[in-house]
């Protein structure tokens, strides 16, 4: 699916877009988690807000800000728990193996992602 970056009236920056496609989102549920958010509270970054929506067990969370012109734009999203097969499991699965790992495990698995496998 084509993410646009131009949606629901405000603009997705490429970090957003690409979030979307790593994690496993669509584009229309989370516009809907920012349009019609459970809570909003203020963003860890100035001028920043977080807008959280609850799809059944899951949490929808989009960090967004207001450009000069008081356009929106969308700067990052995720969902909690991450769905199968996205990026955030396979940072997990490789964060519970680094941390078992001993020296030697440690560098192989390092290396191994440093190559891309």
């Amino acid at each position: 699916m084509t993410n646009n970056k131009f949606f629901g009236n405000v603009i997705w920056t490429n970090h957003a877009l690409q979030r979307l496609n790593q994690r496993g989102l669509t584009q229309p549920i989370a516009f809907q988690a920012f349009s019609n958010a459970d809570k909003s509270l203020a963003g860890k970054n100035k001028g920043t807000t977080e807008y959280q929506k609850r799809f059944g067990n899951s949490l929808v969370t989009i960090i967004a800000t207001q450009n000069e012109k008081n356009e929106w734009l969308i700067l990052s999203c995720w969902i909690d728990p991450a769905l199968p097969g996205s990026i955030d499991i396979k940072k997990n699965e490789f964060w519970k193996l680094y941390k078992k790992a001993g020296f030697w495990g440690k560098f192989w698995l390092i290396f191994k992602r440093q190559i891309g496998l």
